[in-house]
This record gives C-alpha cells, structure tokens and sequence, in this order.
C-alpha cells in the first residue's frame, strides 16, 4: 500500500486490549518499504517496530516469536508479512490476531477481516509450537544443495559468507549460479565477489 497526502506518518494506535495477553501480529508489506541494508537488517527492523508499537520496548529472542513469508528482498515490489507471536494459551483459537500494513512509514491497522488465504496460510505456523527436538549432527553440504543455498541467500539479500565465496571460485559452480538465476543477482554476486577480492580475501 503506497502512502498517500491523507495519511499521517505515525502508526495507528494499538487496539484496546490486555498487552500482557497472548496475542499474533501479523504485517503485510512490500519488499521494497522495509528498511536496512539486508535481510538481517530489514527482519530486525520490522520486529522491533512492531513491538515498539504494542510493548514500547524491542523484540526479545527467547520472549518473543516470529516467522516471515516473502521475504524475498531481492525483489522489489513483492508482498511479504511478518508475524510476531506473544505470550501462551491454553487454545490457539483463543488468541486474537491483530493485523496491519506496513507503508513505509508507519503501521496501519487493517479494519476489514483477514482474507480467507491469509488465515489458512497461518495455520501452518501455529501460535503453540512443539519443543525443539535437538538437531542431528549435519555433515557437509553437497555441491547442489550449496549452490541452491547461494541462489537464496542473494534473492533474500542474505550476507554471504566466506565459505560461500570460497566454494564459488570453482568455475564449474560458478556456472551453474549464472546460468540458474537471474543476471541482476549474477551481476551482484560478481561485484561482491570482486569487493571481497580488493580487501585481500582469497
């Protein structure tokens, strides 16, 4: 949603409701209106503006929840949305979900009720979440599955790192990436690359 005249650039107050209660806050947006310089910094941004909104205090690792959709910031001009959970319940039904939009400039709360493929989407991250199993011991990663984790990270705007631009210097991966993705992340990836290259890194 692009920000128009009638607008004011301040976020729409909270609803009336317990702050301390369990409660979803979902934001749709464009990949283009949040700000940072990559993904980490555009994720840290909109989770710490939307508790800044309901809390008055920054999102909380370990306090607060959350997951992304469409967060390719690679692209521009791409829906996305953000969802912060907060708190517990007995009942996942039970716990509201409050929605905005995002503009760039400020949060705007969304009056009319969540599109029918919003909601389903959802339920595929449920507000109660089952215990983290420990994670088996993971070996290295094959050549395919490094290239297509490099494909990802330059369409999310990810950082990569140095083992991901060691792994490139081999010409034969380095083709594949140009030839399976497209040239503006190519021609990215090559400008990085000779970056790194001037600062003295192998």
């Amino acid at each position: 949603m692009e920000t128009t005249t009638s607008q004011l650039e301040v976020d729409d107050p909270p609803p009336e409701t317990n702050s301390e209660g369990p409660k979803r806050i979902l934001v749709r947006t464009k990949t283009h209106l949040v700000p940072g310089d990559d993904y980490g910094a555009r994720c840290t941004y909109m989770l710490n503006r939307i508790c800044q909104h309901h809390w008055n205090r920054d999102f909380v690792f370990g306090k607060d929840r959350w997951n992304s959709y469409g967060t390719q910031f690679g692209y521009d001009n791409r829906t996305c949305y953000f969802l912060v959970d907060y708190g517990r319940s007995a009942s996942d039904d039970d716990v509201p979900i409050l929605w905005y939009e995002w503009t760039g400039e400020s949060l705007v709360a969304m009056q009319q009720a969540l599109p029918v493929e919003v909601q389903s989407k959802l339920r595929e991250y449920p507000f109660t979440r089952p215990p983290k199993q420990p994670r088996p011991k993971r070996g290295p990663r094959d050549a395919d599955a490094m290239r297509r984790l490099i494909r990802t990270n330059l369409r999310l705007d990810m950082k990569l790192v140095d083992a991901e631009f060691e792994f490139m210097n081999d010409p034969e991966n380095a083709k594949w990436l140009k030839d399976h993705i497209e040239n503006k992340f190519w021609l990215k990836f090559v400008s990085l690359a000779e970056a790194r290259k001037g600062q003295g890194a192998s």
